[in-house]
């Protein structure tokens, strides 16, 4: 029996590590894509360089849009766009989740101000609020973001507030308070090293999130109208009364449909993975 089951976690490892090296490819190329933006394409995104609404062909491989800009120099810049966006919002709401989820753990039991504060913002319907303060602030790069950390950093901050009230409870974390340790340095010593592998799986899956997210509302015509995004070219295209009468949806539509599935599954891949190898007993026990 117990054979069995070391075989059958063997080959559900073995699975998991070969999605997540498949993930880790994709995102390479993605992000490699994305950096030599300007060495693979000669035309500026923004810029209008042949006929509107042309179909791909030697010049133009995946064709113009109704404004005459190329379509491959929207896809590569919008990588650029889409993925700073995705690891802003998940670098600050990481920090945030952090500051916020140990110093409610480190504040005893109960519920202190600071889980209450984080309650109230789990209580607070995200893309509705995400969208009216894209609205009420205005379409631009920073908005966007500031709009998605102030929703996005909560569910985490309590999952480490959780971990840091049960790292608190061990032995040896009473012995170090015993000896005149420090809170401080009981963080850095004793919850710093407990809450790190969620703080990875939390900022991962937020670029996934915040990702998404982005392109759902650029799609609705509330991204950054000044940069070229993943949602833009989507919002562009659908925008265009033949798309779906020609086969202008393949070679519009469908490569940033495409890149930001694509990336998405890499994320999720490589977030699983690596919550896995960090935490391997909850791995084991799921």
């Amino acid at each position: 029996m117990s054979k069995d089951r070391s075989d059958g976690q063997g080959q559900r490892g073995g699975r998991r590590f070969a999605a997540a090296a498949a993930g880790a490819a994709a995102l390479s190329l993605v992000l490699a894509m994305a950096i030599a933006a300007p060495l693979l394409t000669p035309y500026d995104p923004q810029r209008p360089v042949g006929a509107p609404a042309s179909p791909p062909d030697a010049r133009f491989w995946l064709g113009t849009n109704t404004l005459g800009q190329d379509l491959l120099s929207q896809v590569l810049y919008g990588a650029r766009t889409s993925l700073l966006i995705g690891f802003m919002v998940a670098g600050l709401s990481t920090i945030l989740s952090a500051t916020a989820g140990t110093a409610a753990g480190l504040w005893g039991p109960g519920r202190g101000p600071l889980l209450v504060l984080v309650d109230l913002f789990l209580a607070i319907p995200g893309i509705p609020v995400v969208v009216l303060l894209v609205v009420f602030m205005g379409p631009g790069f920073w908005p966007l973001v500031l709009a998605m950390v102030l929703i996005g950093w909560a569910g985490f901050a309590r999952i480490v507030c959780m971990q840091v009230r049960v790292t608190m409870e061990k032995a040896y974390v009473d012995a170090a308070q015993a000896a005149g340790a420090t809170s401080a340095r009981i963080v850095r010593s004793s919850v710093l090293p407990e809450i790190l592998p969620v703080l990875f799986t939390k900022f991962l899956l937020t670029v996934r999130w915040a990702i998404l997210l982005e392109a759902a509302l650029g799609l609705l015509g509330l991204g950054d109208p000044a940069r070229t995004s993943w949602g833009l070219v989507l919002h562009q295209a659908f925008g265009y009364p033949l798309l779906f009468v020609t086969d202008a949806w393949v070679w519009w539509a469908g490569p940033p449909a495409a890149a930001i599935v694509l990336t998405s599954l890499a994320l999720m891949a490589v977030g699983q993975d690596l919550d896995a190898w960090l935490n391997p007993q909850a791995a084991i026990q799921g």
